[in-house]
């Protein structure tokens, strides 16, 4: 909890609309969630939608419904408005122009009227010198009348802020603690291109000061914009909220995350089987962490237990490997507990799957059976492995090659694959059980079992044959398993298909 109990808290999530849902931008929006729920505090959504060139309606829309998909959109904002609309910085330009104005008036800002060129050759004459590149303040002293003049007679200028010289720019990160800055370690830096026309650190400013947000918590890559955000609160002697800065995302390889070695829409990963509150749950451990070693949380943990103090200063490596096995944790609970909640889940995962010729109808009261079958929990990492696993049962079966049942490491010959195929098929016919019978599945695995002995083999020259017959994969479920969610007809068909082989 915060120390002041009394503050009502304001935090915000600002993304840009000029790309799909971005992974980083839903861990920043989780912590800021959780932080918010964890302090009784409010979220708001809002849209940076001033780049013109790159932002689109589309980008806004994938992002604005991704953050309600994944349930952490936040209490006011573009999604369901609220007391400091707007919330969209295209908006808001006539408050951008009030502020900047102001700022005028009052001698903090100014026009410069320097051309490209004349910066250009400016900074080339800097680097020459092994200078740091900084504006020279050549039009700092020119008289506000004049330059008032000069643009509404049309003539370009940009407006700069006036640093104030050698002060120190001090804030506490409430991540990576103190943080000392001097004033004249920056330019007189532009804040808008034109009077309607701002910049983003003067935006983000006004918009966190008119929606009274008390703690901004964004990227470590935003560290180097805080003291010129500062310098702009001071310049307008507004209250400057608690700042922390959350560690990058990390490919394998320590190189900050991106498309070219991972996936980094968020569409992708749902579209691709992962579940939304396991993906939170994997981004929540991307960069924080318990004191114990708790790594499954439910929403209502993760509030209870998120803690700033406890958010690394590190990059966090985004490990596939571990949102697998977390997603695939709550699968395996999601298929234990809520079986007919689950289904909807996966249902256009096998409407979606091409049906091959001979396919049975695709029946989800065996589905459902066949999940909740212990030979295949935990099995199953993403959503859109089991049309694939369960497709054993429902499509004709693959037309595999007979190097595949005479395992070497078995030993396996035609012979021995015959003679296998004759007793199961002997066997089976004088069994009787119905499809998706599970309370059959001892007795079909034991009447297999019991040929091991009077056909003088191991269990594995048996066991395999029978197991690839019927699924025509070197990888699959049990062979009782597959016996029982098959039926008898199809059973009998398979082994029989294998014995043709054998011969």
């Amino acid at each position: 909890m915060i120390k002041n109990s009394k503050l009502n808290v304001r935090l915000r999530i600002p993304p840009s609309p000029t790309g799909l849902l971005h992974i980083g931008t839903v861990r920043t929006a989780l912590y800021n969630y959780l932080f918010a729920k964890k302090n009784g505090g409010t979220l708001v959504l809002r849209i940076e939608d001033t780049d013109k060139e790159r932002g689109t309606k589309e980008y806004e829309d994938d992002i604005v419904n991704g953050l309600i998909k994944l349930g952490i959109a936040g209490d006011e904002g573009v999604h369901v408005g609220g007391p400091y609309a707007p919330y969209r910085q295209s908006e808001r330009t006539e408050i951008y122009t009030g502020y900047l104005q102001q700022l005028l008036d009052e001698d903090k800002a100014y026009y410069c009227f320097c051309t490209k060129e004349r910066l250009e050759a400016m900074r080339e004459e800097q680097t020459a010198k092994k200078l740091p590149p900084r504006y020279d303040g050549c039009c700092t002293g020119l008289d506000v009348a004049e330059s008032k003049k000069r643009v509404e007679q049309g003539e370009s200028a940009v407006i700069r802020l006036r640093v104030p010289q050698d002060r120190e720019i001090k804030f506490n990160d409430l991540v990576r603690g103190e943080n000392v800055f001097r004033s004249k370690e920056f330019d007189d830096f532009v804040i808008a291109r034109k009077i309607n026309d701002p910049l983003y650190h003067l935006t983000v400013v006004a918009d966190d000061h008119d929606m009274e947000i008390t703690h901004v918590i964004r990227g470590e890559d935003h560290i180097s914009n805080t003291p010129k955000q500062i310098l702009i609160y001071r310049a307008f002697g507004w209250q400057i909220p608690e700042f922390g800065h959350l560690p990058l995302i990390l490919n394998e390889d320590k190189t900050k995350l991106s498309k070219r070695k991972n996936k980094v829409s968020v569409d992708d990963y749902l579209k691709e089987g992962y579940l939304p509150e396991a993906l939170l749950n994997f981004l929540a451990l991307l960069g924080w962490n318990t004191t114990d070693e708790q790594e499954i949380f439910s929403m209502e943990e993760l509030i209870e237990k998120f803690s700033l103090d406890r958010v690394h200063k590190g990059g966090a490596v985004f490990d596939i490997k571990k949102l697998d096995w977390i997603n695939g944790e709550y699968i395996k609970k999601a298929i234990a507990e809520d079986i007919d909640g689950f289904y909807p889940k996966i249902a256009h995962f096998f409407s979606s799957r091409p049906q091959a010729e001979g396919s049975t109808p695709i029946d989800p009261v065996l589905i459902k059976k066949i999940l909740q079958d212990p030979d295949f929990a935990g099995r199953f990492k993403k959503l859109s492995e089991i049309p694939e696993a369960l497709a054993v049962f429902f499509e004709p079966l693959p037309d595999y090659s007979m190097s595949l049942i005479l395992n070497e490491k078995f030993k396996i010959t035609p012979e021995i694959g015959k003679r296998v195929f004759q007793k199961a098929i002997e066997t089976a016919q004088n069994l009787e059980w119905e499809v998706g019978d599970n309370t059959q599945t001892q007795t079909l695995s034991e009447s297999m079992m019991e040929l091991v002995e009077p056909l003088e083999l191991k269990n594995g020259q048996v066991l395999w044959p029978i197991r690839v017959s019927l699924s025509g994969a070197e990888r699959s479920a049990n062979f009782a398993t597959l016996m029982v969610y098959l039926g008898k007809e199809e059973t009998l068909k398979r082994l029989g298909i294998a014995l043709e082989k054998m011969n």
